[in-house]
């Protein structure tokens, strides 16, 4: 429901919304939390049975993916950083364009992406007078925050962890692949649950936008609980990757921009770190 609309409704609609939302957003809240300081212990829990490990992924992203379309619906524009033709569109784009894992569900996961897909879409489709245009200066902030991210801190990698990377054979290939992943099965996913929604459901729950920034950033960090084995990922890259996105978000609120960012530092850091220590 567009803003102007929202100016019609009478005051007893507009007084059970504020009543429903936040109750709501707290189901959503818990659930995203859940969800996602469970992952991390998929691979765990699969041990080395491939198999299990399909099945609970696809579990995951369609569950995550369900999530995500479900709060953008209900919620609509109190959802703040989903309100613009790039940022509903980068969803619709990963529910059709996902990356396959194989395995007997292969047909029934790409079905429900699918959609998932149709619904956003004839969503953004209604809500097109109210979405924002992002304009060519916000692609290029995103673009040039997105390389400099991925420099600082490929560098600091480089400087502090002496660990050898190793570039892969095929390169193209490599990038093409890593890329459908990121958007299938990380980047969209962790951006739309933190910077996405958590932040603004933290907001209609009345916390200050600076305090729900930075309650989606500790627990972003935290759910890499995985990662404290490495100390310099942990401890220092992952804080400031976090501070950046967040950063973005704040000043701009679209959210393509941090899927840019996470996407660009996922796919060419590592990258970028073997290829100079290979030059």
């Amino acid at each position: 429901m567009n803003s102007n609309n929202s100016k019609l409704l009478p005051t007893s609609t507009k007084v059970i919304n504020k009543q429903i939302f936040p109750r709501l957003s707290i189901v959503f809240i818990v659930l995203i939390i859940l969800q996602s300081f469970l992952v991390p212990l998929i691979a765990l829990i699969s041990g080395v049975d491939y198999s299990k490990y399909i099945t609970y992924s696809y579990f995951y992203i369609i569950s995550s993916y369900t999530i995500i379309v479900l709060c953008i619906i209900i919620f609509g524009n109190a959802l703040e950083v989903f309100q613009d033709h790039f940022s509903l569109g980068i969803v619709v784009l990963t529910c059709f364009l996902r990356a396959d894992l194989g395995g007997d569900k292969e047909l029934l996961y790409r079905a429900i992406l699918i959609f998932l897909g149709l619904v956003l879409f004839s969503y953004a489709i209604t809500s097109r007078k109210s979405l924002k245009i992002p304009s060519l200066k916000s692609i290029f902030i995103g673009l040039v925050w997105s390389v400099s991210t991925t420099l600082v801190l490929s560098l600091l990698r480089l400087q502090l962890d002496p660990k050898i990377s190793v570039l892969p054979s095929n390169l193209v290939s490599y990038i093409f692949d890593a890329f459908l992943y990121q958007l299938s099965f990380v980047t969209v996913i962790e951006e739309a649950y933190f910077r996405g929604i958590l932040f603004n459901l933290l907001v209609i729950n009345n916390f200050k936008e600076s305090s729900a920034l930075i309650i989606q950033g500790v627990l972003f960090c935290g759910i890499h609980y995985m990662k404290i084995a490495d100390p310099i990922l942990f401890f220092i890259l992952l804080p400031l990757f976090t501070l950046s996105v967040t950063v973005i978000i704040k000043k701009y609120k679209m959210l393509y921009l941090p899927i840019m960012v996470h996407t660009f530092n996922n796919v060419f850091g590592a990258l970028l770190v073997a290829f100079v220590r290979h030059s």
